[in-house]
């Protein structure tokens, strides 16, 4: 459930959109609104384990440096 960066923002919500790799299955979404597309265009929703464990992920991950290593 590695959360990576993709270009475009959630219709929602207007956050970034992320990529995952949810068992297997490429899904690229809001972890706001939880609306995940698969590589064929079909929404789906991650259960609520999923989505706490993603959250959880993502703020175990350290900051990236800001400009010239800041």
């Amino acid at each position: 459930l590695e959360p990576r960066v993709v270009t475009g923002t959630c219709r929602e919500c207007k956050q970034p959109l992320v990529e995952i790799d949810n068992r297997g299955k490429r899904l690229t979404g809001c972890m706001t609104c939880n609306i995940w597309w698969t590589a064929e265009g079909n929404k789906v929703r991650l259960s609520e384990e999923d989505l706490r464990a993603l959250h959880g992920v993502r703020k175990a991950r350290p900051a990236a440096p800001g400009p010239k290593g800041k």
